[in-house]
């Protein structure tokens, strides 16, 4: 094997662990210690962060909603959104998936919340998922 063959089969290697890399994007603004806070909103005296599974979706609420300066949409691997919701314990009681710009009022909305524990899980489970997957053969 050529030192070019490895570079064309690490690339191939790569680009098939990002596209079995689970993704979900966060509402963000970062403070003044640096830390990026995500956006949460608040649904019958619950905390409620809002998840999503595509970027565009996370745009499209920030767009739909006055959440005012400096928010923006920022990527999570599964360790890193469990990490923050294991630090954010306190503040968030609830994970809504993936919300509909402007239907966080309609009761069936209530439907896509589910707690934070819960949530927790399901991205354990399907991270392990998906590592489960067959890997490229490199020769």
């Amino acid at each position: 094997m050529t030192e070019d063959d490895g570079g064309v089969r690490g690339k191939a290697a790569s680009l098939f662990a990002e596209r079995h890399t689970l993704v979900h994007y966060l509402i963000v603004r970062r403070q003044l210690t640096g830390f990026e806070a995500p956006h949460i909103f608040f649904r019958h005296g619950e905390s409620v962060l809002p998840v999503f599974c595509v970027r565009k979706e996370a745009g499209r609420f920030i767009a739909s909603h006055d959440l005012g300066e400096g928010w923006h949409v920022r990527g999570y691997s599964v360790g890193e959104l469990v990490s923050l919701l294991v630090a954010l314990h306190e503040r968030v009681a609830l994970v809504s998936f993936s919300p509909l710009p402007g239907h966080l009022l309609i009761e069936d909305e209530l439907s896509h919340l589910t707690s934070r524990d819960d949530f927790i899980a399901s991205m354990i489970v399907r991270r392990d998922h998906a590592r489960a997957l067959p890997q490229p053969t490199t020769g």
